[in-house]
């Protein structure tokens, strides 16, 4: 992003909480449209260090909108370039400012790549996404060959266990794997024949 100024730090990815999304530039003034992916208000508090790649950035101004989105301008992208070079970029913060979770409550990136077993402990895949929903969260396990979506509701999610990075799950009744489908390979171009143009009639 060679038009925003800020620090740089270098962070493992799993050391890093996603709390938002750049949807856009906003105005002309340096402000972005977020995508906020945090319950946390004091996340986008004016001040607050938001990390975007390996650049610390602080917010200068914010705005919520009537839609849930917020307008943010931050103090090291303050000009209309800047705000459209965000676009498409995840905020994060260090995993170590994330407040300790309620019991039975986690982070998503405490779960996503956690094994996942049934009641007898066999295994049925990998937690590879959450989808947050009005209701609760949908977690989606990953098999070799289909997925299964789970909802994250007392009676199916049993037991996590975050050290051992491993979640047991109680799979109702009637929920079907979902048949993964294969990556389609670019195919090949069509060759066209040349087509001949018309020529003069003989003796034309």
């Amino acid at each position: 992003m060679p038009t925003v100024s800020g620090s740089h730090f270098r962070h493992p990815p799993d050391q890093l909480i996603t709390v938002g999304v750049v949807l856009g530039a906003h105005g002309s003034d340096g402000r972005v449209r977020v995508q906020p992916e945090t319950d946390n208000p004091q996340r986008f508090r004016i001040g607050a260090r938001l990390i975007v790649r390996d650049q610390e950035l602080h917010v200068e101004r914010v705005q919520r909108t009537p839609g849930g989105l917020l307008l943010v301008r931050f103090a090291e992208a303050a000009s209309r370039s800047a705000a459209v070079a965000l676009h498409g970029e995840t905020l994060y913060v260090p995993s170590g400012e994330a407040p300790e979770s309620p019991p039975d409550a986690y982070y998503h990136y405490q779960l996503v790549e956690m094994g996942v077993v049934d009641e007898a402990g066999e295994p049925l895949g990998t937690l590879t996404e959450v989808i947050t929903t009005g209701a609760n969260d949908v977690y989606v396990v990953t098999g070799d060959s289909a997925e299964l979506l789970l909802p994250a509701v007392g009676d199916v999610i049993l037991h996590v266990d975050v050290h051992a990075n491993r979640m047991t799950v109680a799979v109702p009744d009637g929920l079907a794997w979902r048949e993964l489908r294969p990556r389609r390979e670019n195919p090949k171009p069509r060759r066209r024949r040349a087509q001949r143009r018309a020529g003069p009639a003989p003796g034309g």
